[in-house]
């Protein structure tokens, strides 16, 4: 019976009733790709993990802390085992490798994100000029294992030249994909062999037995250095992401205010369709209560039809969604694998806002068809 009722009315004015379902549908499809990329600009990837506590300078994403803060780490007596990385800082020269170097050293393998063999990761520890590269890295480049890799760096060699050959022992991937695009050397070379910075480190990776102790430990090291003059900025890894994206400033209350903006305006042009819709009506929801038709099935009737446009919309949007991702990924060549997703919660939240919509915008029409006196509607006919 219903169906029957709400079809005619959607098909009783199929323009203004495909407009609808498209301003929806645009909707949502802003919704969809606005979330999808919401965990690039909020530290909240996937793979971020809570037992390792990251370690840097508090006053620069890039600055250098001193390598004693290494051995204090290591003391801690809820730390496993320690990570620590520098950057090499390369700028693009036709002869270089663009992307990002990074030396690192200590227990590499506790940064699971980088995904090395064994045999890897002993011939990495076995040759000091030794190089891992990202695999997307290697496809873009045409890099092989045996070949000699050349960067361009802002740190002075021993030789006097700020360039540095490595030679490449193995390959490594990642998640997310975007952090292949770069190399790994090892630290001991990159610090016996640079002239500026010595006896510093870029970021301590710290490996606790229990993530409960993430916090505290975080706290302990920051206490440590707070009134030198190299304090740190501690974290676990989970946290600190998300700490550092917010200095430049709350991009998830950007987004959820445009996306109110936008469900504001769908609110209100769905709630004057489908008022204009029952007042064009009016003759015919007093025949259908002349028939026999209640009251409240007429006020059905109508938060069913509204429901029925906003959810078609919902879904169309989110179709269009799922089917833009795996495109965007395609297009950055898999970088922006495990960056750009929607999970099954925005997914659901969506539905749910839908319902909400629907609802608010056609509860007031409703209401005036329950109240629909048919004397008063044919009389006014």
């Amino acid at each position: 019976m219903y169906w029957t009722l709400i079809k005619a009315g959607v098909l009783r004015k199929k323009v203004r009733s495909v407009l609808t379902v498209l301003s929806v549908s645009i909707a949502f499809l802003l919704f969809g790709l606005l979330q999808a990329a919401s965990p690039i600009f909020t530290g909240q990837m996937d793979g971020l993990r809570a037992d390792l506590v990251m370690t840097m300078s508090r006053y620069s994403m890039v600055g250098k802390i001193p390598y004693s803060h290494v051995e204090f780490i290591k003391e801690i007596e809820e730390v496993e085992s320690v990570l620590y990385m520098d950057y090499i800082t390369s700028v693009s020269q036709d002869s270089m490798l663009d992307g990002i170097t990074v030396a690192m050293g200590g227990d590499i393998e506790i940064y699971e994100r980088f995904k090395i063999s064994n045999e890897d990761l002993k011939a990495f520890r076995n040759l000091k000029i030794g190089a891992l590269v990202g695999e997307a890295f290697a496809i873009e480049k045409d890099i092989s294992i045996g070949d000699r890799v050349f960067v361009k760096s802002l740190s002075m060699n021993a030789d006097g030249t700020y360039d540095w050959e490595f030679e490449v022992v193995g390959l490594y991937n990642s998640s997310p994909k975007a952090d292949e695009m770069g190399i790994v050397v090892n630290y001991d070379y990159f610090e016996d062999s640079r002239i500026s910075d010595k006896g510093t480190v870029a970021v301590i990776v710290s490996k606790v037995s229990n993530p409960e102790f993430a916090d505290v430990i975080s706290q302990k090291i920051d206490d440590e250095f707070t009134n030198s003059s190299w304090a740190t900025r501690s974290g676990p890894e989970s946290q600190l992401a998300a700490s550092m994206m917010a200095e430049f400033g709350d991009i998830e209350l950007i987004i959820n205010a445009i996306l109110s903006a936008v469900f504001f305006t769908i609110l209100l042009v769905t709630g004057n369709t489908i008022s204009q819709s029952v007042r064009e009506r009016t003759t015919d929801l007093a025949v259908l209560k002349t028939l026999g038709y209640q009251d409240n099935q007429i006020f059905i009737m109508v938060l069913l039809e509204a429901l029925f446009l906003i959810l078609l919309g919902v879904f169309t949007g989110l179709g269009m969604s799922l089917l833009s991702i795996p495109a965007i990924n395609a297009a950055s060549g898999g970088l922006m694998e495990g960056l750009f997703f929607l999970t099954t919660e925005k997914l659901l939240l969506a539905c749910f806002i839908g319902v909400l919509v629907s609802f608010v915008s056609s509860i007031m029409p409703a209401y005036k068809a329950l109240n629909l006196k048919v004397v008063d509607a044919l009389r006014s006919d």
